[in-house]
């Protein structure tokens, strides 16, 4: 594991998370682009974890308001570039949601389950589990080889 940012479960903190996230990369080499798509999949595994999850004023599974958290593991190894998402929130399987309907005019689509579409566009591999009340979700992205990962 390269480092484990934790960060407490609202969306006002999704950004401190993703400015962390952004240092780490860049000091590690990671190109803007990769940089991005992390960017992409932080914001919305966050923005859902917080909205969906139990968390902003609620209370879950025996923690109290502002309890709440959200980790991410970040690893490099192997041409894969590996964030691992842990929340306590409601069990949610996002890996299980259903692929929005893209041939369906813009104006005629509910909203939601693009951004889920789109991290699993963009990424390597991804995993999901239920393990301890806590959700974890990994997402592997290629680095491309012309970057340095030391």
């Amino acid at each position: 594991m390269l480092i484990r940012l934790i960060v407490p479960g609202e969306h006002a903190r999704v950004e401190d998370l993703n400015t962390s996230l952004e240092a780490v990369l860049k000091r590690h080499g990671i190109d803007a682009g990769v940089r991005g798509d992390v960017r992409l999949i932080v914001e919305e595994l966050a923005s859902n974890a917080i909205a969906y999850g139990g968390a902003d004023g609620s209370s879950i599974e025996g923690k109290g308001v502002g309890q709440y958290e959200l980790s991410v593991n970040i690893a490099i190894a192997g041409g894969l570039l590996t964030l691992e998402f842990r929340d306590e929130g409601a069990p949610f399987d996002p890996l299980s949601a259903a692929l929005p309907d893209l041939e369906a005019d813009i104006m005629d689509r509910p909203i939601g389950g693009l951004g889920l579409y789109l991290i699993r566009q963009i990424a390597q591999e991804t995993h999901y589990r239920r393990i301890d009340g806590a959700n974890l979700l990994r997402v592997s992205l290629r680095i491309p080889a012309t970057e340095t990962s030391s």
